[in-house]
């Protein structure tokens, strides 16, 4: 009799512990099928996704650079404030390599959208989905700089989007 409970405990610790290992198991295994289902959708939403510098220069004696951005992928762009900015310029004295927060207007060592248009170079404004970088459109962004661009100097402007895609140009002033 002892040795029947003793057996029936053992038992019941087995079942309880195979059953704990199989719900963590299949536990991981949920974990794992969705951080792939994740990533494969950041795989999917980075290969429909394309912007293409047209345009940058210089405005205000160096303290703003104007970027023209064309959306050539498929997906649509917004969240700029998630948006990177990096310029590396040249003073004229030293070089400068930094990088720019999203501001809604214009503000010393920020950048902000100064216009989305179906062409940047009319400028014929966007009518569907305001402030949505749709596929075809192109962006106006403005950066201002301090200490400002160096005059005949050669510069690089970077942009990358939340999801990782980047377009890079080179300007001069």
């Amino acid at each position: 009799m002892e040795t029947a409970i003793t057996a029936l405990i053992v038992i019941s610790l087995l079942v309880l512990s195979i059953l704990m290992v199989t719900e963590r198991s299949l536990s991981a295994q949920a974990s794992f099928s969705e951080s792939l289902r994740q990533m494969q959708d950041g795989i999917e939403e980075r290969s429909r996704t394309g912007v293409t510098p047209i345009k940058a220069e210089t405005k205000a004696d160096g303290a703003t650079v104007e970027i023209t951005l064309k959306n050539t992928g498929n997906a649509k762009l917004a969240d700029f404030g998630r948006w990177d900015v990096i310029l590396e310029y040249d003073t004229g004295g030293s070089w400068q390599t930094r990088w720019y927060s999203y501001t809604a207007s214009l503000a010393s060592n920020q950048w902000t959208v100064a216009g989305i248009y179906l062409n940047a170079a009319t400028p014929t404004a966007e009518v569907f989905e305001p402030n949505i970088l749709n596929p075809g459109e192109e962006m106006v962004i403005q950066v201002s700089v301090s200490p400002a661009v160096g005059s005949s100097t050669t510069n690089r402007a970077t942009i990358a989007t939340p999801n990782g895609i980047s377009a890079s140009t080179v300007f001069t002033r």
